[in-house]
C-alpha cells in the first residue's frame, strides 16, 4: 500500500519535507531555547535562528537549487506561526494547531513545487518489504514529538499531578521511548503478539502498585504511549 501511494514524486518530496519539519523542530532545539523563546517573544534570537534552521534543513533533504524559494517560504511561514504560537495560551491545542499549520504548508509546498530530481529519500529507500525512511519518521515521531503530546494531554486532564508521581516521570518518559519503538520494530516486521507480550509485562510490574494516582498516571500513559506507536508503524508498515 505505501510503495503505491509513493510512487509519485509530489509524496516523496512531501516525505522530505515531513522529516525535515520534525528533525528541526523537535530535535534541534532544546527546552532551554523553547522557554527564550516563550520568555523573550520577538526578542528571542533563537526564534529567528529557528526558522531559518528549518528552512536550510528543508533544503538540505530537497537539495535542488529551484526549492531555494521554496525553503525560504518555509522558514518564513514557520516564524510567523511562531510568533503566533509565543502570544497563544500554552497547552495541547496550541501545540496541536501549531503542528498542523506547519503540516499544512509541507502539504501545500509539495503540491506546488515542480522538482523532479529525484530525492534522497528515494535512494535512501532500498528495502524490499517496508519504507526506510517512513520506518524512520515513525521512530522520529514515536520519541521526542510523542513525549511533548502524551505530556501534554496528561496534564489538561490533570493526570499525574500528584506528588508521587514525579519521581516516575523521567523514568516513564524513557521506558516509553524504548516501548514504542519496540512497537514499531514489530508493527513493520508484522509481530502483533510481542506487542501483546510488552503490555502484559508492564502491567504486571505495576499490578501490585496501591498508589492510585501513580497507577492512573502510568495507565494513561501507557495507553497513549501504545496507541501513538501503533498509529506510527501502520504507517511505516
Amino acid at each position: 500500500m505505501n510503495r503505491l501511494i509513493l510512487m509519485n514524486m509530489n509524496s516523496w518530496l512531501l516525505l522530505s519535507l515531513l522529516l525535515a519539519h520534525v528533525i528541526a523542530d523537535f530535535y534541534l532545539q532544546n527546552d532551554k531555547y523553547c522557554s527564550q523563546k516563550e520568555e523573550r517573544k520577538l526578542k528571542s534570537w533563537f526564534l529567528y535562528v529557528h526558522s531559518l534552521l528549518v528552512g536550510v534543513v528543508s533544503w538540505a533533504f530537497v537539495p535542488v537549487y529551484s526549492f531555494g524559494l521554496y525553503a525560504l517560504a518555509i522558514a518564513l511561514s514557520h516564524l510567523a506561526i511562531d510568533i503566533v504560537k509565543v502570544y497563544s495560551p500554552k497547552g495541547l491545542w496550541s501545540f496541536t494547531l501549531d503542528q498542523f499549520v506547519h503540516l499544512t504548508v509541507l502539504v501545500a509546498v509539495s503540491f506546488s513545487s515542480n522538482t523532479i530530481t529525484e530525492l534522497p529519500v528515494q535512494s535512501a529507500d532500498c528495502a524490499t518489504t517496508f519504507s526506510i525512511p517512513l520506518s524512520i519518521l515513525a521512530i522520529l515521531l514515536c520519541i521526542k514529538p510523542a513525549n511533548i503530546l502524551i505530556k501534554l494531554i496528561l496534564k489538561k486532564y490533570q493526570i499525574g499531578e500528584a506528588q508521587s508521581c514525579e519521581n516516575i516521570k523521567n523514568a516513564g518518559a524513557l521506558i516509553g521511548n524504548l516501548e514504542r519503538i519496540l512497537t514499531i520494530v514489530f508493527v513493520i516486521i508484522g509481530q502483533y503478539e510481542a506487542i501483546g507480550f510488552i503490555i502484559a509485562a508492564k502491567s504486571i510490574l505495576r499490578f501490585k502498585d496501591t498508589d492510585t494516582a501513580k497507577t492512573e498516571y502510568v495507565l494513561a500513559g501507557t495507553f497513549l504511549s501504545f496507541g501513538i506507536a501503533l498509529l506510527c508503524g501502520l504507517l511505516a508498515a
